[in-house]
């Protein structure tokens, strides 16, 4: 059982896992060399403390509507990332 205290290792643990499956079922050939893991969209924080090393974003597109009616012919793209207050593994809060 976690506790707010408690430091958790999933995202560690889980890119080894990832890592450790890929190597065992030959996705990354024997003899490989340079082989590195780690997740995509890292987060960097200024504030440091206890928090996800990833956020997840949402990506969405839209076509605008024009003042004279009718919508734009370009999609307009954008996306958001969301802060994680919980791990996504155990559910632990992580401290502020």
């Amino acid at each position: 059982m976690t506790t707010e205290n408690t430091v958790c290792n999933c995202f560690t643990d889980n890119l080894e896992r990832v890592k450790n499956h890929l190597i065992a079922q030959g996705t990354i050939p024997e003899g490989a060399i340079d082989v590195d893991f780690k997740w995509r969209d890292q987060t960097f924080s200024l504030s440091g403390g206890d928090r996800a090393p990833v956020n997840p974003r949402v990506e969405f597109e839209f076509r605008a509507s024009k003042k004279g009616g009718g919508h734009a012919k370009n999609l307009r793209k954008d996306d958001v990332s969301i802060y994680a207050n919980y791990c996504c593994y155990c559910g632990r809060k992580y401290s502020k």
